[in-house]
């Protein structure tokens, strides 16, 4: 069985529909869906935003059911000149960029004691059809130029609200994990909130056909 931890509604849409044998149920307030892809037996769990309800979804998942491995999958913010806007991306490495101990130990920005780095490293082999780009998370939608900096000088391109506490989470319970990300906006390229949502639903078309590429067999 794979466990799928998806932030929003709108991005599990095209698998919940596309995917057969689909039920829903609700536990701690989040909706769950149980189908098949391809081959596989999956469950999903919308999470809601954040790292928080992230890391609670992905628990929730390994703690109840018997997974090979976590799929994250959603929409991200890219940095101009590095990423293209619709564009979609395995990623390769992520961190939590607003984890920030540095005046206190004068350790890196994203750096975690008890894991001994910054950044965690999901798995790719299922994805190499894919460009490959590091994700920063944090609790803020990602738009001030000093984040975006952040974002860079961690070797990151693009940057979400969930992926690296997922990341953490699996990390924690030594449980495989991949996350893929669809570009939404980005950074400088005057994107407003219309065209944002306009290409939140756009990506979020693509998801199930790489979720059936890389997952199906």
């Amino acid at each position: 069985m794979i466990g799928i931890v998806v932030a929003l509604q709108n991005e599990a849409k095209g698998v919940i529909e596309k995917t057969s044998a689909v039920e829903k149920t609700t536990k701690n307030g989040k909706k769950i869906y149980y189908g098949t892809i391809g081959n596989n037996n999956f469950v999903l769990i919308i999470s809601g935003i954040g790292k928080v309800n992230a890391a609670l979804s992905a628990q929730y998942l390994i703690d109840n059911y018997p997974l090979q491995y976590i799929v994250n999958f959603g929409s991200c913010g890219g940095i101009k000149g590095k990423t293209e806007i619709l564009g979609y991306y395995a990623v390769d490495k992520c961190c939590q960029y607003d984890f920030d101990l540095s005046a206190l130990d004068n350790v890196s920005v994203g750096y975690i004691q008890d894991y001994d780095r910054v950044h965690f490293t999901p798995e790719t082999d299922k994805l190499s059809f894919l460009p490959t780009a590091g994700l920063a998370s944090s609790d803020r939608f990602t738009e001030k130029e000093a984040d975006v900096k952040t974002v860079a000088d961690l070797s990151c391109l693009t940057f979400d609200m969930e992926g690296g506490a997922i990341a953490q989470v699996c990390t924690a319970n030594a449980i495989p994990y991949y996350i893929f990300k669809g570009i939404t906006d980005v950074h400088g390229s005057g994107c407003d909130q219309n065209t944002f949502f306009e290409n939140l639903n756009k990506v979020c078309d693509g998801f199930y056909d790489i979720l059936l590429k890389a997952f199906g067999n």
